[in-house]
């Protein structure tokens, strides 16, 4: 379910967190009645509690090397993240020349297409002009060997 339903990870932070604040007020409550109460018996309030210096120290360091070592490794990821973007970018920028480059071809293609029906069209009328030649060729040839037999009978015929 979703925020309306009250299940998922946001009701269940939301369980943690409501549990985690009435446990503190549990806790706050019994310190302030131990102290009331200690108060009331005593007239003077508890003893706080002593801490070794070293002892703190120590714990301090710890958190110090724990924060110097967490700074380092988020170095190595902005290093990381910048040689990543590095190199996204350059992609990106080959993505673009192939693509502005398989435009070209793509009009070059287009070109080479209507050039190509130009010359199929040429083609075919120049085929159509030559099967007009052929064909009066060959009704010349027919009138030449008529001319020539006719010729040849008025030589028989006149000799």
């Amino acid at each position: 379910m979703d925020e309306e339903g009250g299940t998922g990870i946001g009701a269940g932070a939301a369980f943690l967190l409501g549990r985690m604040s009435a446990e503190n007020d549990r806790a706050q409550d019994a310190l302030i009645a131990r102290f009331t109460a200690g108060i009331r018996r005593k007239g003077v309030p508890p003893a706080r509690r002593t801490y070794d210096a070293e002892e703190v120290h120590e714990v301090i360091d710890g958190w110090k090397a724990s924060v110097r070592s967490k700074e380092g490794k988020i170095e190595e990821w902005r290093a990381r993240s910048t040689a990543l973007t590095a190199e996204r970018d350059q992609l990106l920028a080959r993505v673009a020349e192939l693509e502005a480059h398989a435009a070209e071809r793509q009009t070059e293609i287009a070109s080479l297409e209507r050039a190509e029906r130009g010359l199929n069209a040429t083609l075919s009328s120049r085929t159509d002009q030559l099967e007009d030649l052929e064909l009066a060729v060959a009704r010349m040839s027919a009138q030449m060997a008529d001319l020539q037999r006719e010729n040849e009978r008025l030589r028989q015929g006149g000799s």
